[in-house]
């Protein structure tokens, strides 16, 4: 009987030291609730084949940060509107805005972004005229721009790929989008745009502000760490 309870004390102090090392295990690497745009995630470490810098950063990103990050893709609108009331911890990529910033926090800034207006070839139209049409991406900095300025006849497609076709179909005078979205859509077989930067701006990590108060040193640190993957900008010509 004595060898019996031994035996059973034993094993329950193996079980509890395997527990306890289970827990520990997964408190070291806490689990990310991360947001990303539609048709983003070939760019993701988990993709087959990643797509630009990326991938490689982000996973310098979580090694640094000791944080795992659990990717979905959402439309612009409910990514930016997740993160804010805390239903996403954080989301890339991301241009930082002032309104943007009222409901969440802002990493540090590592990407440079030129908007850039694209037209036709052949197109003579004069991009300061206020009533000409415009495609731009639904809930995207750029579409916010063209409001503030007070362009009067905007149309918005779901994605960066669609502005092309609008455009190619002459549905628009003009495309409004970031340079970076751009390089990833032109291949060697893709029209000559006309090409014209509208402004600059800077981004990177979105976090809620909750998550924001635990992690923002260790994701800013981890940035920091990380810039060697990170091109430097292309100096708008």
């Amino acid at each position: 009987m004595a060898i019996l309870l031994k035996n059973w004390v034993g094993l329950t102090l193996m079980k509890r030291w395997i527990f306890l090392c289970f827990v520990t295990s997964a408190q070291a690497t806490p689990l990310v609730k991360a947001g990303h745009p539609m048709n983003f995630s070939q760019s993701l470490p988990g993709a087959a084949e990643p797509k630009g810098y990326d991938a490689s950063l982000l996973r310098c990103i979580e090694q640094r940060s000791q944080l795992q990050f659990d990717w979905t893709s959402y439309p612009n609108i409910r990514l930016f509107h997740h993160v804010a009331t805390g239903q996403l911890d954080l989301v890339y990529p991301a241009l930082f805005d002032a309104e943007r910033d009222k409901k969440s926090a802002r990493s540090v800034e590592f990407v440079t972004v030129n908007n850039i207006w694209l037209t036709l070839p052949d197109s003579e139209v004069d991009l300061t005229n206020k009533a000409i049409s415009v495609s731009v991406k639904r809930g995207s900095l750029q579409a916010s721009y063209l409001e503030k300025a007070g362009y009067l006849n905007v149309v918005y497609v779901e994605e960066f790929d669609k502005q092309l076709l609008t455009l190619d179909a002459r549905r628009v005078d003009a495309a409004l989008i970031p340079d970076l979205s751009l390089k990833a859509l032109l291949s060697d077989s893709s029209p000559v745009y006309r090409q014209q930067r509208f402004n600059t701006t800077s981004g990177g990590f979105y976090l809620s502000q909750a998550f924001a108060k635990q992690h923002l040193t260790a994701i800013n640190q981890a940035i920091l760490a990380c810039q060697q993957h990170i091109p430097k900008p292309v100096k708008p010509d």
